[in-house]
């Protein structure tokens, strides 16, 4: 049967009940390559992510959907390696920036300050650091980071939000630390 034989036994047998036999058949040979490629610690969130695939895509799964399945997990942890790379490549340019940047007034306290910022939003995940950054960095208004981003601004305002918050979490983190490894008092 050909690619389009799936789509026809799913709406014979349901979505629901089509997905669930399709799962119980494939997943464990998902997984199992998905252990061969990236281990056991992201083994799983790659063959979810694998199934997840499938469900969306349901209309366009095989007959025999084996193949099709593990080249859908092959892309997905090659799109894991990509982001993985990229948030390397990110945290070693602001990085850069850092050390690049003249410095005036209390070098020592610049220094810190702006390696704790930088750290903090080296550690966040992309989706806070690019809103953050396409405000504070990029100068965009919120309504162009909104068009940016395609969402509302009432839905930017509150990306806004939960990002400065998660970014004061780590530096709060950092600066805590680093007062402490300097010998100043945590008051």
């Amino acid at each position: 049967m050909s690619r389009r034989g799936s789509a026809i036994e799913c709406a014979a047998q349901g979505p629901a009940e089509w997905f669930d036999d399709l799962f119980g058949r494939y997943f464990p040979r998902v997984y199992a390559y998905a252990v061969t490629r990236v281990g056991t610690a992201q083994a799983e969130e790659v063959a979810s992510e694998t199934f997840a695939i499938a469900w969306r895509r349901r209309d366009v799964v095989p007959d025999v959907p084996l193949a099709w399945l593990i080249g859908v997990a092959r892309n997905v942890i090659r799109e894991q390696y990509r982001d993985a790379l990229r948030q390397d490549l990110i945290a070693a340019e602001l990085t850069a920036w850092a050390a690049s940047t003249p410095v005036s007034g209390d070098v020592a306290e610049l220094v810190a300050d702006r390696d704790v910022l930088l750290r903090g939003l080296a550690a966040l995940p992309e989706q806070d650091r690019e809103v953050l950054m396409l405000l504070g960095w990029h100068g965009l208004s919120p309504r162009e980071a909104a068009d940016v981003l395609g969402c509302s601004r009432p839905a930017l305002t509150m990306r806004v939000h939960r990002a400065r918050r998660r970014l004061e979490r780590r530096i709060g983190g950092a600066a805590h630390t680093a007062r402490r490894e300097s010998g100043g008092t945590d008051e």
